[in-house]
């Protein structure tokens, strides 16, 4: 696994894990508020109210808060963002597991300490449905919503089938939360290879089989993309029509297997002299190929299609006892879109290779209607 694809990963989850347990925190505020008015609980335990409310709100508003300041700099402080997230999740566990204990050790108070004990095991049961997607959390979560509370109950010997009750289904919701949780990391899995398959599937797409090199699709759809962007900078796009001369005599002399093979290797030699990240080549059709270039000067496309067309001249091909050799034609265009458009730019490229053919092909010619003026 790649560290990009890591990080999308990771970055996938976090946003799984705050989907799922956002609209729980409005819940802790609205069962904490329950709990208190039940019964005029508030009026017998002022100072227990008092600090569990405040405790539960303050944490839950500090989550909310969060969300939004998360979405705007996760960009820039993602790992800070991560650890903020986990340690206010762990910090509403343990608030409210505090205050568990605390109810369960009040005398009296038979109301609130059976509400308390219902919200906290469906809180604790959401909980860990909510934080599935990373099993260390969800346990934990558990844990400290449960687990102090059972503790000590059974130190101090409290209702004792009710800290059995609550701590089998402490381990309960660890069982759910391990299947849980592989079932969502294969889910996620089955996901991401469906993508990582159908990004394959696009990119099989967009190349040509026998090449290797973008297909004539690929080229359409990136100088529609690059012509739109250029009408925002007016930087002038060129294009180089690349065809190999009497391309038809090696298929009739030697075959068409040994016209494949020298297609494939005028493909790697195209790529070996286009090689910038922003050049695309392209198979245009039969022996014919195009180059689109971005950011570069004229004459400096003119030089690399002159480079070209040298070193095309210069290669041989071993086939079956026999040297094969070609030469190559090349017509460069370029112009800016408010000269210009997509359609004449290629049309362009094609009457300068045109014009290479008719000088008696081996030459570069350059379009003399647009930027080579």
């Amino acid at each position: 696994m790649t560290d990009r694809n890591r990080d999308e990963i990771d970055r996938r989850v976090i946003r799984d894990l705050k989907t799922r347990s956002t609209p729980g925190i409005v819940f802790y505020v609205l069962l904490a508020l329950l709990i208190l008015i039940s019964d005029d609980f508030y009026h017998r335990q002022p100072n227990v109210s008092l600090a569990f409310f405040a405790s539960i709100l303050g944490i839950c508003l500090f989550r909310l808060i969060h969300l939004p300041i998360y979405r705007w700099t996760d960009g820039t402080q993602g790992q800070l963002n991560r650890v903020i997230f986990f340690a206010s999740v762990l910090l509403t566990a343990m608030i409210w597991g505090f205050f568990f204990v605390r109810f369960m050790t009040l005398d009296d108070e038979h109301t609130a300490k059976l509400l308390m004990a219902i919200c906290t095991a469906g809180l604790s049961a959401g909980g860990v449905v909510a934080f599935v997607p990373n099993l260390g959390l969800s346990v934990v979560f558990n844990f400290s919503m449960l687990v102090p509370t059972v503790a000590v109950m059974i130190v101090r010997q409290i209702n004792l089938p009710l800290a059995l009750s609550i701590l089998l289904f402490s381990i309960y919701l660890v069982m759910m939360t391990l299947r849980a949780n592989r079932e969502y990391w294969k889910a996620l899995e089955n996901e991401l290879l469906l993508i990582e398959k159908t990004e394959e599937l696009n990119t099989l797409s967009r190349i040509d089989d026998l090449t290797g090199l973008y297909n004539r699709r690929h080229f359409d759809e990136r100088l529609d993309h690059e012509w739109k962007k250029a009408e925002r900078v007016q930087r002038p796009p060129t294009l180089l029509l690349c065809d190999i001369d009497h391309f038809k005599q090696i298929n009739d002399q030697y075959g068409h297997q040994a016209g494949d093979e020298f297609l494939k290797l005028t493909a790697s030699l195209l790529r070996t002299v286009f090689k910038r990240n922003t050049d695309l080549v392209a198979r245009y059709g039969g022996e014919e190929f195009i180059v689109l270039m971005t950011d570069i000067d004229p004459d400096s496309a003119y030089g690399l299609a002159e480079e070209m067309r040298r070193r095309m001249a210069e290669i041989l091909m071993p086939y079956k006892g026999h040297n094969i050799s070609a030469t190559m034609s090349i017509g460069v265009a370029s112009d800016t879109p408010a000269n210009a458009t997509r359609e004449s730019l290629i049309s362009r490229a094609d009457n300068a290779l045109y014009q290479a053919k008719q000088k008696g092909r081996n030459r570069t010619e350059m379009d003399r209607s647009g930027s080579f003026r």
